[in-house]
């Protein structure tokens, strides 16, 4: 996924048939490092590469990585390579938790962190969509479609926003693979990093020996589309889930109807407050469904929805707004906000179209809030050229594991159904009770089983 002018030809070679290794223009030095949550030290480097890879002598970047050491004598030559999601989330800064769930492997292999080029230490591309002295907005808009135009003038005054791709992060991942002389990774993705997991398996399957893929976003899909029907279902679930809990049921005895009567209220216009910038924000509909929403992710924020509608019918709205502009807080510090428009606006909302809008959020809570949020943003935002092929389902030979939680209101069971027919060589893990990308001890012992054996 990329906009590369004179190359879209030699692009989809790639895509489809896989690409020949990039050459580092020289060795990288590893030097110790401490980085967050880790007791050892580990081994960082970084590599310039081309911004624009059809222009090699032009502008460079950095890709930075980390090596954290198998703890054993000697290693293997096929690291677990974790691809965070988001998009927009580094990996680097989560060392510690990821040497943690990788215990079991690191006696014989090494965790390679590698952060995305336009995330973490790898030339972030920040954006701030808060504003402490005007928060009013974040309480209507998840997206301020001005925050997005001054981060589109300001990025782009020094930086091409259309090669911040998916496919350029394949190049680069390969680069780091040839010059620290791995022979194959054994890939780890989750949410949004299992497209660029897709992308990197199709581009250079030689270089893949296993991949664990866990909430699982098909590359032909469309998430602001599926959102709406998806978090229904959450919403359905959950509400049922109240009324058949005995203890559940008699706290909140009419759970559906309140939660009716609050969207009649944010409708109206009638739900405001007192906060720092504003004597009387408005909090709009769409906004307190997306954050609601997001709790139903995993099953013990999504407890918290009955409660949370309980204290809104009683006048009690304090919690959600403190929780949207602490979400908003976050969003700023957490994620690289600039890629995460440079890959949902190219791969997402440029195949969106305006006839499949109505009939995938009619009658649902969310509305078409979040595709209209998402799809004004990328009004301002460059995008990039994808190959032709780009978006094809995956074929492949490449032994793959599928993890999903039978309550991921944010990948449903029916992603993985709908695209693990063109991984030929899998076996896929269904979680009871639990939510997106979640993690435990039976999925971490399949885990190990899978990497140790490759098949």
């Amino acid at each position: 996924m990329t906009g590369q002018p004179s190359l879209v030809a030699i692009l989809a070679g790639f895509v489809a048939c896989g690409a020949a290794s990039p050459a580092p223009a020289k060795t990288p030095v590893l030097v110790d490092c401490r980085l967050p949550d880790l007791e050892e030290p580990a081994r960082c480097g970084e590599l310039q590469v081309p911004e624009n890879p059809a222009r090699p002598d032009g502008r460079q970047i950095t890709i930075s990585y980390a090596v954290v050491p198998a703890t054993g004598e000697k290693s293997l030559r096929d690291p677990i390579v974790p691809l965070y999601g988001g998009p927009g989330e580094q990996v680097i800064g989560e060392a510690g938790y990821v040497a943690k769930v990788f215990a079991a492997l690191r006696e014989r292999r090494d965790i390679l962190l590698v952060d995305q080029r336009g995330v973490g230490r790898s030339s972030a591309l920040r954006c701030r969509f808060f504003d402490s002295a005007a928060p009013a907005q974040n309480l209507v808009d998840m997206v301020p479609p001005k925050a997005v135009e001054t981060c589109a003038r300001e990025l782009g005054a020094a930086r091409d926003l259309t090669q911040y791709s998916y496919l350029n992060f394949a190049h680069d991942l390969e680069a780091v693979r040839v010059a620290l002389g791995y022979s194959q990774f054994n890939l780890h993705a989750g949410s949004y990093g299992t497209r660029a997991a897709q992308v990197f398996m199709r581009a250079y399957p030689a270089s893949v020996r296993t991949a664990l893929l866990s909430g699982s976003v098909p590359i032909d899909s469309l998430p602001p589309l599926t959102m709406a029907r998806s978090a229904q279902e959450a919403f359905d679930d959950t509400f049922d889930a109240c009324a058949a809990d005995a203890k559940c049921r008699v706290t909140y005895p009419d759970l559906r109807a309140d939660f009716d009567a609050m969207l009649a209220e944010l409708d109206a216009g009638a739900v405001r407050a007192s906060i720092p910038g504003a004597t009387a924000a408005r909090l709009g509909r769409g906004r307190a469904v997306e954050w609601l929403r997001a709790k139903l992710y995993r099953p013990r924020t999504g407890a918290e929805v009955p409660w949370l509608v309980h204290r809104a019918r009683k006048g009690e709205w304090s919690p959600f707004f403190e929780g949207i502009l602490a979400q908003a807080r976050e969003l700023d510090t957490a994620y690289s906000l600039g890629l995460w428009l440079a890959i949902t606006c190219s791969e997402d909302i440029a195949y969106l179209r305006e006839e499949d809008i109505a009939p995938a959020t009619q009658g649902t809570y969310l509305g078409d809030y979040r595709v209209r949020q998402q799809q004004r943003a990328c009004h301002a935002w460059p995008r990039a050229e994808l190959p032709a092929n780009y978006r094809e389902p995956l074929q492949t030979d490449i032994p793959t594991m599928f993890v999903s939680g039978d309550m991921d209101a944010a990948t449903p069971l029916h992603f993985t159904a709908s695209m693990a027919p063109g991984f030929r060589n899998r076996v896929e893990v269904v979680m009871h009770g639990q939510g997106h990308t979640e993690w435990n001890d039976c999925v971490g012992d399949l885990y190990r089983r899978f990497v140790e054996t490759g098949k």
